[in-house]
């Protein structure tokens, strides 16, 4: 099947004139895949060609490939089908020869799947299985931006690195604050919880998509492993979402107030969209600090994005204390003519402050978020759609609701504890 398509992508490749190759690159070329893997093909172009042109022959080979297939995005388009029920990207690139010379992102990869494919010996292929199989149970494979988590090519790395998927586990056991790796030698500095210097590119973190939480899920998965092994790291049950009434009683005992705000699902792809919904989010909870925010979340359903806020309380105080600038502070004159006959008490100080006790405007969340919410920068998309925002209480959005993400949040387990 593979060689079908290597085939038929080289022959519209030189239909068109071009000297440059069709290659099978990522988990099936390294022999390294999972069930069901998915079929990256890369279209190799000489590095004359225009971007634009580079562009605009992926999508049209890749059409001809898979007629019923579709464009997605990244740095740049690639065409993406289903082929014999399995799922094909076929991705344009330029052929250089050397990652120093690369043009775009992806022009790397054939050098990730030769990288691997000479130094991965017959036997760590399993291991890789094992790790990727394990990283998937709890939830942290990925590089995508809706997990942020270990790719395929970093899970590779590490078993390079430490030789077998018992001793990856050891070692990640005992990461701590700092983790800096690297096969042949260091590379730049990076801030990042997890770097990976690139053994192809020593400018580049390959797990630079590692975030905090997922480094930390990683080193705590592996010690619970290595303490009491079992199959559910590798296949845990699902979750059985619970019925609107329970999550409803649940949501009662713990006396808090949840809140979710909504906007149209916008026609984008994940890795953009997941960015902006942290970013948004964020805000949000922000906004919302003088309701004392527990936990957040946020769902991506057919129809809409919901960002759902935990609160201890949904009604603000009608006093408010309000704190001023330093005693010795050039805006101290303003502060205290703009307060001394508008506050209910002060203003006076605090400490090297001023502060005065005032009454709040608003003290409901919409009203609160309505007010404020034109002071902060949301993520790009949420920004330009402000105006189609809605604000409600849970209980009477229930029915838009993923259930099953209310229920892991409600009812929180690890994923191998299920």
């Amino acid at each position: 099947m593979v060689d079908t398509l290597l085939t038929q992508a080289q022959k519209e490749m030189e239909k068109r004139g071009f000297e440059g190759d069709a290659i099978l690159v990522g988990s099936v070329a390294k022999g390294t895949y999972l069930r069901n893997p998915d079929i990256d093909i890369f279209l190799r172009f000489p590095k004359e060609l225009k971007k634009e042109d580079l562009k605009h022959l992926g999508l049209e080979i890749g059409k001809v490939i898979i007629p019923d297939g579709f464009a997605k995005y990244a740095e740049h388009p690639y065409w993406h089908g289903t082929y014999l029920g399995f799922e094909v990207d076929i991705v344009p690139c330029y052929r250089i020869t050397s990652p120093d010379e690369k043009m775009s992102a992806v022009d790397r990869t054939p050098f990730h799947t030769e990288y691997v494919k000479r130094n991965l010996k017959e036997w760590q292929k399993d291991e890789v299985r094992l790790l990727k199989a394990f990283l998937k149970g709890i939830g942290a494979y990925g590089a995508e931006a809706k997990v942020q988590g270990f790719s395929g090519y970093l899970t590779e790395l590490l078993i390079l690195k430490y030789g077998d998927f018992i001793s990856a586990l050891k070692n990640v056991a005992n990461w701590r604050k700092k983790v800096y790796l690297h096969l042949e030698g260091e590379g730049e500095e990076f801030r990042d919880p997890v770097v990976f210097i690139d053994p192809v590119d020593p400018h580049r973190n390959a797990a630079s998509a590692v975030s905090e939480e997922k480094k930390s899920l990683f080193i705590y998965a592996s010690q619970r492993y290595l303490e009491e092994p079992s199959i559910k790291f590798f296949f845990p049950e699902k979750i059985k979402p619970l019925k609107r009434e329970k999550i409803l009683k649940l949501v009662e005992e713990r006396g808090t107030y949840f809140y979710v705000i909504s906007f149209p699902r916008p026609d984008m792809v994940e890795d953009n969209l997941y960015p902006q919904m942290r970013r948004t989010l964020e805000i949000f909870v922000n906004i919302l600090r003088d309701f004392h925010p527990v936990n957040s979340l946020y769902q991506v359903t057919s129809s809409h994005v919901h960002f759902i806020i935990e609160l201890e309380r949904d009604l603000l105080p009608k006093v408010k204390k309000h704190c001023g600038p330093p005693v010795w502070h050039e805006n101290s004159k303003n502060f205290l003519s703009r307060w001394r006959d508008g506050a209910l008490r002060g203003p006076y100080i605090g400490g090297y402050r001023w502060f005065a006790d005032i009454l709040r405007n608003e003290r409901r969340v919409k009203e609160v978020l309505e007010k404020r919410i034109s002071n902060y920068k949301l993520g790009k998309y949420f920004e330009n759609n402000k105006g189609k925002m809605v604000i409600e209480k849970m209980e009477k959005v229930m029915d838009e609701l993923n259930l099953e993400s209310l229920t892991e949040f409600l009812i929180f387990k690890f994923p191998w504890e299920r």
